[in-house]
């Protein structure tokens, strides 16, 4: 068991000291203990972070939300960057897959596969709301509990 919103805070403030160029806003309603693996869902985190920043204008902001739905804590990352054409947003799961027509950003496109893995192992879900030119929403959700 660890405390997730204590994690989320972690990383954020370790981000802070990497980067200057976004501004990272933390919503948090209440303390959320949860059974998991604290460095696999620290990953998720870090990469969901990394790609909010890469894929996002200097000096927007960035925000992330931690809630409980029912028995499941839900972690979500929104940016106001460039988005993610239709086409893509079922792929980019996919191990290897890159979103190429408009982004230029280097990345070897195992991100947000491996986090699906963890998430998923996990007994989670994992997923993605955008729009071109008006940025994306990653969000996973694990159990709280132990199953």
């Amino acid at each position: 068991h660890f405390q997730l919103d204590e994690l989320l805070k972690e990383l954020i403030d370790e981000s802070d000291i990497v980067q200057f160029s976004h501004e990272i806003m933390l919503s948090i309603n209440e303390p959320i203990s949860v059974y998991a693996d604290r460095d696999k869902i620290g990953s998720v985190i870090s990469n969901l972070l990394s790609n909010a920043v890469k894929y996002s204008a200097a000096n927007t902001k960035i925000n992330v939300n931690c809630e409980i739905l029912g028995n499941s804590a839900i972690v979500s990352v929104t940016d106001e960057g460039i988005g993610i054409d239709a086409e893509d947003l079922e792929k980019l799961f996919d191990r290897y897959y890159r979103v190429g027509k408009h982004h230029t950003v280097s990345g070897f496109g195992i991100g947000l596969y491996l986090s699906a893995e963890i998430v998923e192992r996990h007994n989670g879900k994992i997923g993605v709301n955008s729009k071109v030119g008006e940025g994306s929403t990653f969000y996973f959700e694990i159990p709280i509990k132990e199953i």
